[in-house]
């Protein structure tokens, strides 16, 4: 198996990806709060790039589906739902449609046509997403980022996941899925701490959401494996 990791969404090329299984990642918090309202028994989730496009949505699908979004890990006033996994609960979400909008998250799924598939990955399913992941024969991890630029919470959630590829499969790493996978061996037992250290996290907790992460890092998994296709994620 050939293993490469992706920065950002920016970095996000038809030919880094192409053909490729591509594994989407924005640990602080959209791909955490996919996860979760999906095993939570949302119908799907509808990842749209601007706020304006998801209002749009909203009104061809009335009732049927809630909007949902942040900017700056702040709710979008009118919306519905921000991006707290905590708030997609059951009781919020079940047979629900959700349009979701976020920095940075729903950018990466409008990059990865070329992929030959497309999954969703969190630290709240990276073992559902392990056992996906052992017959294919190119991954590519598609850090979210933030505003382009890398972030450690996605780049430490790739590490963790290849350092279970490589447990079970013989895998050929790029030099960036090396490192990721190295610093992950080198933090794995200081990773909430690590990630609420992290550029993400701090804007987390300085926005009062410090929960969200210890619910994402030390949450229970789901054994989901979201995959995006035609528009829409689903499992």
């Amino acid at each position: 198996m050939e293993v490469d990791v992706i920065f950002s969404a920016d970095r996000i090329e038809e030919d880094n990806v192409r053909n490729k299984t591509a594994v989407v990642i924005d640990t602080l918090r959209a791909t955490s709060t996919i996860v979760t309202s999906l095993a939570n028994g949302a119908k799907d989730i509808i990842p749209v790039v601007s706020i304006e496009e998801a209002k749009r949505l909203k009104r061809g699908l009335a009732k049927k589906a809630l909007v949902a979004g942040e900017r700056g890990g702040i709710k979008i006033e009118e919306f519905d739902l921000g991006n707290s996994p905590r708030a997609y609960s059951q009781e919020v979400v079940l047979n629900k449609n959700i349009i979701l909008t976020t920095t940075n998250g729903t950018k990466c799924f409008a990059r990865l046509e070329s992929a030959q598939e497309v999954v969703v990955l969190s630290l709240l399913n990276l073992e559902a997403i392990n056992n996906y992941l052992q017959d294919k024969e190119k991954v590519v991890f598609c850090c979210a980022g933030t505003h382009g630029e890398f972030a450690l919470d996605d780049f430490i959630t790739a590490g963790k996941a290849i350092t279970k590829l490589s447990a079970s499969k013989e895998v050929k790493l790029s030099d960036r899925a090396l490192v990721a996978y190295q610093i992950y061996l080198q933090n794995k037992d200081n990773l909430l701490n690590l990630i609420k250290g992290s550029k993400s996290g701090q804007n987390l907790i300085s926005l009062g959401k410090e929960e969200d992460i210890d619910y994402i890092v030390e949450g229970r998994e789901f054994g989901v494996v979201p995959s995006y296709c035609e528009g829409k994620i689903r499992i």
